[in-house]
């Protein structure tokens, strides 16, 4: 198991012991780790001459090439480890970021992006334009929707913005001194497009309290532009963390910003909530809903292009009737007021509890299903916690409705909001 430097610290400091370890012997500190590189292969080179003047046997020669060998596997490795490190280890590939052109620090918006392009449809819906205006009061919309958040997707043109990078880092505690580096994690920040971006239309920034902290590349700006706008063009501000870590050089300001972000297909579901008082359930791990099989008629309409999409359903308390005449309650799964499956009696007996809580108060369950699936077949699998993980807090706030999102288009029109 690895852990980041900003992870480990926090290990640390549970278990009662100082951070600083982390940084013993120079550690992140550039001039001090290439000093001792450099002094390094000196001692490698004296010790190779060494075994060439002094031993000529063959036993010498291949000790020779062993400690050549060790030298070479272990210095492959502590890089190899501090890449992983510096890549957060993402779960899923991300796009690269090379040959991205930023501009200078004095241009306010990095020309980071390519062409202009559009979308492909995932619907043959109209364009939906923004139904009220975007406000600093208006809801925000999590895109991981509960999901544990993990800093995946590289955000790029940081440097033109490094007063804000720093300002970031001083409000989450975390302030930069000079000839030093500094990380924090968990950063909340908003994705916002800019179809007014001189550069790119589909340029989507990442802001911090509404300054700009970079932008993503332009290949990402593509593939996430449709859920976000639709989550701008429904009036909510579409929130996610970052992972920031920035060394001040003293002349130039080095930083990286990392965004937690799923696959696009997954941040907003395919159908709208149902109406009425309802409550959306926490995310929870995965649960396979059995016999969707036999409601295939009603899940291939919802199956999407991508063969890979989210829905809202609805969890409902139901009782089977057994040969004995005994009567065992199971949790019914709908969706649109359809039945699409069920859960099985082990994990309908997590759910249940929560399940007649809501129903005592007048509520319906909700929760977010993973769909996937052809025009052959369909699996859904269901992402609810369990009773036993919902806390009182969240009971006692109720109810949860979920977020109101604009139907699914081809298109949405959000409002103009590059930062000049």
């Amino acid at each position: 198991m690895h852990l980041t430097l900003g992870q480990a610290a926090r290990v640390l400091e549970h278990v009662g012991q100082s951070p600083a370890k982390l940084n013993a012997g120079g550690r992140g500190v550039p001039s001090l780790e290439k000093a001792g590189t450099f002094a390094q292969w000196i001692m490698f080179g004296v010790l190779v001459l060494v075994l060439i003047v002094t031993v000529s046997s063959p036993t010498g020669f291949l000790l020779a090439a062993g400690i050549v060998g060790l030298m070479f596997f272990f210095r492959k490795r502590r890089r190899d480890r501090q890449a992983w490190e510096d890549a957060t280890g993402a779960v899923s590939p991300v796009s690269g970021v090379q040959g991205i052109a930023v501009p200078d620090v004095q241009i306010e918006a990095p020309a980071n992006h390519a062409a202009p392009k559009r979308v492909a449809s995932e619907a043959q819906a109209p364009i939906s334009p923004v139904t009220r205006p975007v406000s600093s009061s208006q809801g925000l919309y999590r895109v991981s929707l509960g999901r544990l958040e993990w800093p995946n997707v590289e955000v790029v043109g940081e440097h033109a913005y490094s007063q804000v990078i720093k300002a970031a880092l001083r409000g989450s505690e975390a302030p930069i001194v000079a000839r030093s580096d500094s990380e924090v994690e968990g950063v909340q920040v908003e994705l916002v497009s800019e179809p007014d971006n001189p550069y790119d239309t589909n340029a989507i920034s990442v802001r911090w309290r509404n300054q700009v902290l970079g932008y993503l590349s332009g290949e990402d700006a593509i593939r996430y532009a449709q859920p976000l706008k639709r989550i701008i063009a429904s009036g909510l501000t579409a929130v996610t963390t970052a992972r920031i870590w920035a060394y001040d050089g003293g002349d130039q300001l080095q930083a990286r910003v990392t965004v937690a972000l799923p696959e696009p297909e997954l941040i907003t579901p395919l159908n709208e909530a149902p109406t009425g008082v309802t409550t959306l359930v926490p995310w929870g791990s995965a649960i396979q809903v059995l016999k969707e099989e036999d409601h295939f008629d009603i899940l291939f309409n919802y199956v999407p292009p991508e063969g890979v999409g989210l829905l809202i359903v609805s969890l409902h308390k139901a009782i089977r009737t057994l040969k004995n005449g005994a009567e065992r309650p199971f949790v019914e799964v709908r969706l649109e007021g359809e039945r699409v499956g069920e859960l099985s009696n082990v994990t309908s007996a997590h759910l249940l509890p929560l399940l007649e809580h809501t129903e005592t108060i007048g509520e319906t369950a909700l929760a977010y299903a993973k769909i996937t699936g052809s025009a052959l077949a369909a699996q859904l699998v269901l992402h609810a916690a369990k009773a036993t993980e919902i806390s009182d807090d969240w009971l006692s706030d109720g109810p949860h409705p979920a977020p109101k999102l604009l139907p699914r288009a081809t298109g949405y029109e959000v409002p103009p909001a590059y930062a000049t």
